[in-house]
């Protein structure tokens, strides 16, 4: 029944000329990066388990004010729960931690076994390659049970008439332990378009119609817009509604986050050859002007990685640090003007997307400048904005008013995926931003008071 069988070193003739083989250490390196930011994701998610454990413990503290003596034994019960619920979800955190910290090094130690005996012996390869491909489907396997079980939670729900009722409760309130319902995304999942909702982020003083030229998201959950014509910084919370703005320098193009309450602001005005990057502080709900940076050349996207600012100047990139002061020319293609217009940055710095309108292209470089690939598509007509989540999910604003996602193909090619289309959206739009807290994408288009949330199917 069995097929004519071979020995290993036959089959595994030419095995170090094939594709499958020198691919191995870009899949390793691939699966390590996914299982790095699940377990990051999980180390996160811990750490909140911890602060919204003692967020409940400060509930109980306000509720004891109101309550006589009968709550020092109803409080010892409360805690001993927490406590107990604490310790049970952490445990079963660092229990997946601890399995992704082991698939790691098995994956290192495959690697590395496949490539230092196989040097020699291609059997040795073939059948380290072969366990190696397994461990990563494994890996697979296990990166999606993590990501689909979703994150875990902790509330305190005080019993309502506890005053009334103190006596014959047992605890304050029931102690709560569950997962979120938003699964993490895994770093090649292909988002669908569930529906859109508008928002309106004109004020009353808007002296025109809005251009929400950049977005960025702050760690709080909120959002900084720059209103180009208005020549605005707008704050919106959770809900996208508008709660704070102040005035910036003509004109504003892009905004990202430098840390957890500050941001920069690219800003040009030609007419006066005038170019600067604007810090804004957010604090207690109010946008603050801090410093400002002068620039001797053209500013339209910026965009913050470990300390440097890095600045597209329509046909240049350059990277500033912000410490130094030094400032360096990282990439350039003077074929044509707006050759270099937006960029953003993979979560791990490694790759640098670029957007070039007039080309009609997705440039990708590495964190030296140098080109790595280009996409051309049919549907990327003047591209305009980009955006990479912190999985590294990339999402490009296109001339043609379509909003689209980077999705890899076979031979880890390039291609798009388009979310939205002008006839069931929006019109031009021209800056996008992932929503982590809520699993949406939120665009904003051209000379338009709306801004477009995209919530997506699960």
């Amino acid at each position: 029944m069995c097929s004519p069988a071979k020995h290993v070193p036959e089959i595994a003739i030419g095995f170090h000329d094939t594709r499958e083989f020198k691919e191995l250490p870009a899949r390793v390196t691939e699966i390590k990066n996914g299982l790095k930011n699940a377990r990051q994701f999980l180390t996160d998610n811990k750490k909140a388990v911890e602060q919204s454990g003692d967020d409940c413990l400060q509930q109980i503290k306000t509720l004891r004010l109101q309550l006589n003596a009968v709550i020092d034994r109803l409080e010892l019960r409360t805690i001993s729960e927490i406590e107990k619920g604490k310790s049970s979800v952490g445990q079963k955190i660092q229990a997946d931690v601890n399995m992704i910290d082991d698939v790691i090094e098995k994956l290192h130690k495959f690697a590395n076994d496949s490539n230092t005996e196989g040097e020699k012996n291609e059997a040795s390869s073939y059948i380290g390659f072969t366990k190696c491909d397994d461990m990563i489907w494994n890996a697979k396997v296990l990166l999606q049970e993590i990501q689909n079980n979703g994150s875990y939670k902790m509330s305190l729900d005080p019993y309502k008439g506890i005053t009334e009722y103190l006596s014959s409760l047992e605890m304050l309130g029931e102690v709560i332990c569950e997962r979120g319902e938003k699964p993490l995304p895994v770093p090649d999942h292909v988002f669908e378009v569930e529906k859109h909702v508008l928002h309106n982020v004109k004020l009353a003083d808007d002296k025109k119609v809005c251009n929400i030229a950049g977005t960025c998201k702050l760690a709080t959950g909120e959002f900084l817009l720059a209103d180009n014509n208005n020549l605005k910084i707008k704050l919106i919370d959770i809900n996208y509604k508008v709660t704070s703005s102040c005035d910036v320098p003509e004109y504003p193009i892009d905004v990202c986050l430098t840390g957890e309450r500050e941001a920069a602001v690219s800003v040009n005005k030609n007419s006066e050859d005038r170019h600067e990057i604007q810090f804004i502080r957010v604090r207690s709900g109010t946008l603050l002007e801090t410093r400002c940076i002068k620039i001797p050349h053209r500013c339209i996207s910026v965009t913050h990685y470990e300390g440097s600012l890095y600045i597209t100047a329509d046909t240049a990139l350059h990277v500033y640090n912000i410490s130094s002061g030094q400032d360096r020319q990282l990439y350039s293609d003077e074929t044509g003007k707006c050759t270099v217009y937006k960029c953003a940055i993979s979560p791990d710095g490694s790759r640098i997307y670029i957007t070039s309108w007039t080309s009609h292209q997705l440039i990708t470089l590495n964190k030296d400048g140098t080109k790595l690939c280009t996409l051309t598509h049919s549907e990327l007509q003047h591209p305009y904005g980009v955006h990479v989540t912190s999985l590294g999910h990339v999402f490009v604003c296109c001339g043609l008013n379509t909003v689209v996602q980077v999705v890899r193909i076979k031979d880890g090619k390039q291609s798009v995926k388009p979310l939205a289309r002008e006839k069931e959206i929006f019109t031009k739009p021209i800056a996008v931003c992932f929503n982590s807290s809520t699993g949406t994408l939120l665009v904003s288009l051209y000379e338009n008071d709306n801004i477009v949330e995209l919530q997506m199917k699960h």
